[in-house]
Order: structure tokens, then sequence, then C-alpha cells
């Protein structure tokens, strides 16, 4: 008797369980085919300098339209992250009538070798973009390390008023930066922050007055360094180009 009695309140509960999912579901099935919870505004948040607004408004028409409950926002979200310059995408739904779209862009750091951008973030992307950029020139997976290395480079580089136009990482993890005027710094594959730090030290009193016949500065040396000079006919193009940069207003 007592078995029976402890078998009718199990399955008493089991049956006020199914009976509560159904509850739930058919209450999650009204609102989702409700009319009565229209969309009413689309909120598109973000920085946004190379994206334009037709197609966010192409692809938040299609995906986020009729029902809050019932609008697509992870198809959304997935559109909006095709965009060439769109980093990252969150779309939320904000109860009653409100969805939220948060939009991240790439910055531009550098460009690839196959003619892909490479982010702040060392993420590679193609899109269009016609402004100047450093050249990356590297191994497959190593943009990630390159533009941390060129970021921090390039501080190092900001006191001397020099900037790089390409930066090099080989096959052997060697590095080599060319500098914006024309000078190549060999850096080698390791201690390549204190190397350049030593460039640095002695670019102001030693290399800048004779920066116009120098090919590329060695930092590879454990006491000092090596240079090469250019070409006597190179020397006179850079001089005269420097003095024509000069004149111009």
């Amino acid at each position: 008797m007592l078995d029976n009695v402890k078998a009718l309140k199990k399955l008493s509960g089991w049956l006020y369980v199914v009976v509560t999912l159904l509850i739930i579901g058919s209450v999650i099935a009204g609102l989702y085919n409700s009319n009565y919870f229209p969309i009413k505004q689309v909120k598109i948040e973000g920085s946004l300098a190379h994206t334009d607004s037709d197609s966010l408004q192409k692809i938040a028409a299609h995906y986020v339209r009729g029902n809050i409950f019932k609008a697509d926002l992870n198809g959304a979200q997935h559109a909006f992250e095709q965009l060439p310059w769109i980093e990252a995408a969150i779309v939320r739904r904000r109860l009653p009538n409100t969805v939220e779209i948060s939009l991240t862009e790439h910055e531009p750091l550098a460009r690839w070798k196959d003619g892909s951008l490479v982010d702040s973030k060392g993420q590679l992307f193609k899109a269009r973009y016609d402004e100047k950029l450093p050249a990356f020139e590297g191994e497959s997976g190593t943009e990630k390390v390159m533009a941390e290395h060129y970021q921090k480079f390039g501080q190092q580089l900001k006191p001397l008023n020099l900037t790089i136009d390409k930066l090099v990482y080989s096959p052997r993890s060697a590095w080599s930066v060319v500098l914006d005027n024309k000078i190549t710094v060999y850096l080698g594959r390791e201690y390549e922050n204190e190397r350049l730090n030593r460039f640095a030290e002695v670019w102001r009193s030693i290399l800048k007055p004779q920066q116009a016949s120098l090919e590329y500065v060695d930092m590879r040396y454990k006491d000092g360094f090596a240079i090469r000079q250019r070409p006597i006919a190179e020397r006179q193009e850079t001089i005269s180009a420097e003095k024509t940069a000069k004149q111009q207003p």
C-alpha cells in the first residue's frame, strides 16, 4: 500500500512538471507568433568610419523585423560580421520593442603580402583602403606577433621622429625594419627591443648626420653596430629629394 502511494506521488510530480513545461511552451509559442510585440526601434551603435549605412540598413531590414521574439538576431549578427570592415557585432533584444546593434570596426594597421590588411589586433581582413600603410612581410600565422612588435617598435622610434615603412619577420624569426628614410635596421632573432633602443641611443649623435648616405644599420653585434653606405648616385638622389621636399610649401 505504501509503495502505491509513493508511486502515485512520484507520478503526480512528473505530471505537474510536464504540465508546467507545456504551459511555458505554449506561452513562448504565443509570444513568438504574437502581433503584439512589434519592433519599433533599431539602434545601431559604434564608431564607424568605413562601413556605409546602406549596407547596415539592408541587413537590419532583412533580419530585424516583425515580432521582437521572432527576429533573427543570430542571422543579423553573422551578416554584419561578413561586412569587410566589421570586426565584431553584438545584437540584443531590449523589451518591449527595441533591438540594439553594437558594431566594432577593424583598425587598419598595415598591409599584408597578399593584399589583405592587418588590424591593430593582428587579424587579417580584406577591405579597400587607399591611405598609406606600412607593409608587413612575414610567414602566415605571424600577423599577431608582428602587429605587437610594430606597435612596440613604433613607440621606441617616436622620439626620433622616425616611422616604419616596412616590417620584416623572416622564416628564421629575425626582425628588421625599413624606416621612412629608407634605412634598414637589422635587429636579429633575439633582444630586438634592446637592440632598437641602442639604435635610438646612437641615432642623433652618430647616424642622423649621415642618414642620406646610409643603406642599412646592423645592430646584431653585442658591443656595437655596422653600417653600409649607399652608392654615391643614390646618395645624391636622396639629398635632392630632401631639398625638394623642404622647398615645397
